[in-house]
């Protein structure tokens, strides 16, 4: 947001950028935000995505590995052009857009992920790994 509202970009000149309270404060919540977010998704989607498949049957266990294999390509074509292409946006066209694009996709995943919820498979909580350690 810092990228295309006027209010949360700090004053500059040639000693520097000096940030306001209400600036640093709104930088560090979308940090933790952030954060909080990633670490609550990264390791849930593998797992809900391994989740729709039947172990006991032989064709939906074929569909899991390609499904791993679709899910980690899909992860590493998305950093390459994150590195890449969205980088040469923010330099040659602008920061608004280098985040706005990201942004107008996942807003357009988020359609099809919410309007297919009714068909997902939920497996029922099996209890937590550290009681099978001990």
């Amino acid at each position: 947001m810092t990228a295309s509202v006027e209010g949360l970009n700090p004053s500059c000149d040639e000693n520097g950028c000096d940030p306001t309270k209400s600036q640093v404060i709104v930088c560090f919540l979308a940090l933790y935000l952030i954060a909080l977010g990633t670490g609550g998704i990264k390791p849930c989607v593998s797992s809900f995505g391994a989740d729709q498949f039947d172990a006991n049957n032989e064709a939906e266990r074929k569909k899991k590995s390609s499904f791993f294999n679709w899910f980690y390509l899909s992860i590493n074509v998305g950093a390459l052009v994150a590195s890449s292409v969205l980088v040469w946006i923010q330099m040659i066209v602008g920061w608004g857009w280098g985040f706005g694009i990201p942004a107008v996709a996942m807003f357009i995943a988020s359609g099809p992920f919410f309007s297919g919820s009714r068909l997902y498979r939920f497996q029922k909580p099996g209890g937590t790994p550290i009681t099978r350690i001990f």
